[in-house]
């Protein structure tokens, strides 16, 4: 069952999160979209359209001129994550010794890690429970929302809620046995997992977070960048000259396009013999 716990199931996680989410974004890559759908005004150049898409992936610049209310608690979502990201990546490889680097004391640095760390985490927690509970008081995104919203959510919260709980002395855990596992993970070499049923569950979350974020609306970070090189690429241009592809950054392949070429081409002469 450890071996199972420990070593297949985080493998066979990442596998399918890694594959899954090559497979997705290829396939929207691949799918035709023979039109324009430029907003407007549209950014010039490119380095243009880099600038807006990065701030508003950042800064969350479109949500917040629409609703400032679900912009906080979104934002604030994402930034706790970033910063827990952050601090398991930091802090379990300096084993909370990272603030040493800038001249505290050992001492100083756990207590500083483990302070931004449960702020963290506090934070991840509110700003879902904030989410959630906006769901249900406004009827119309009560109405919008589905089982896989709360789903989402609630899983989310199961993850952080366990993580915030190994901050307490009663749920202590091994954080260099917690190290020795996750490098031998990544060495492909895995070692025990740390004796501690609160941070098994917590894999196990995680794990599942993993196989199943490839399929859901988890995905939208990557499917946001699709969508927004779309919407900001130059304007069409009109008259459209003939034998133009019908859309140029993710135009599909030279088939597809010959083919929607000879279709307008076979309805324009219909249309002139009627």
């Amino acid at each position: 069952m450890e071996i199972l716990l420990g070593a297949i199931l985080p493998y066979t996680a990442w596998s399918v999160f890694i594959f899954g989410m090559i497979l997705r974004i290829v396939g929207w890559l691949k799918t035709p979209v023979p039109f324009h759908v430029t907003i407007f005004p549209s950014p010039a150049g490119t380095k243009g359209r880099i600038v807006t898409i990065a701030s508003d992936f950042l800064l969350c610049s479109s949500l917040f001129r629409e609703d400032k209310a679900l912009w906080l608690r979104v934002w604030l979502f994402h930034l706790s994550l970033v910063l827990i990201i952050t601090g398991h990546v930091v802090g379990i490889f300096f084993l909370r010794e990272q603030f040493t680097l800038v001249g505290l004391n050992p001492e100083a640095s756990h207590f500083l890690s483990r302070l931004l760390g449960a702020i963290s985490g506090t934070l991840m927690v509110f700003s879902l429970g904030a989410l959630i509970i906006g769901r249900i008081v406004n009827p119309l995104v009560r109405k919008l929302s589905v089982a896989e919203d709360y789903f989402n959510l609630f899983l989310l919260i199961a993850i952080a809620v366990t993580g915030l709980l190994m901050y307490f002395p009663f749920f202590h855990v091994d954080l260099p046995a917690v190290r020795s596992y996750l490098g031998g993970i990544l060495l492909l070499r895995p070692a025990p997992l740390p004796p501690s049923p609160l941070f098994v569950i917590h894999v196990l979350l995680v794990n599942l977070l993993l196989v199943y974020f490839p399929f859901s609306r988890f995905l939208h970070p990557a499917g946001y960048f699709v969508n927004r090189t779309m919407l900001r690429e130059g304007p069409p241009v009109y008259p459209t000259p003939t034998g133009t592809a019908p859309r140029s950054p993710f135009a599909t392949t030279k088939a597809h396009t010959d083919k929607l070429i000879s279709r307008k081409e076979a309805t324009d002469k219909e249309a002139s013999n009627q």
